[in-house]
């Protein structure tokens, strides 16, 4: 019989596997998102000197016509439905992880933006939403001289 060094962090590790193999390894990232982060639509929101831009990612709403679009100075609001491809019985459901219903998102904007000159562009699944910022809403740079 040969004698086996003891490793506790080996079982640590083991343990770690197994509790992987039972739960999924992303178990924990996905139970710190907010309903809205899982099935809501992924949202980038940038600014440039003379405007704000969000990119939505929308896959599977085949028309614009499914997707509401509404701007305030200071908030974006997105609405819309993704329906299945295919109707098909729950009971026959073996494994689902995409999303089939309604979302809705409301974000708060960096700037004060105008909502009447909004522009938004759907194609491909992306759903690209540009607001001009307000004058108050494009910030000015001064630059200090330093003495």
């Amino acid at each position: 019989m040969s004698i086996v060094r003891w490793d506790p962090f080996g079982e640590i590790s083991n343990l770690r596997n197994q509790m992987n193999k039972i739960f999924d390894h992303n178990f924990l990232k996905r139970g710190l998102m907010t309903a809205t982060e899982q099935f809501g639509p992924r949202v980038d929101l940038y600014q440039t000197d003379r405007e704000v831009v969000a990119t939505a990612e929308l896959p599977g709403i085949e028309s614009k016509d499914d997707i509401e679009v509404a701007v305030t100075p200071d908030t974006l609001s997105l609405k819309g439905e993704l329906k299945r491809f295919k109707e098909v019985d729950e009971d026959n459901i073996f494994h689902s992880e995409r999303y089939y219903g309604t979302f809705s998102r409301m974000l708060p904007l960096p700037a004060e933006v105008k909502p009447e000159e909004t522009l938004a562009n759907y194609h491909n699944g992306l759903l690209e939403i540009r607001m001009p910022k307000t004058e108050r809403g494009q910030k000015k740079m001064h630059r200090v001289k330093i003495q």
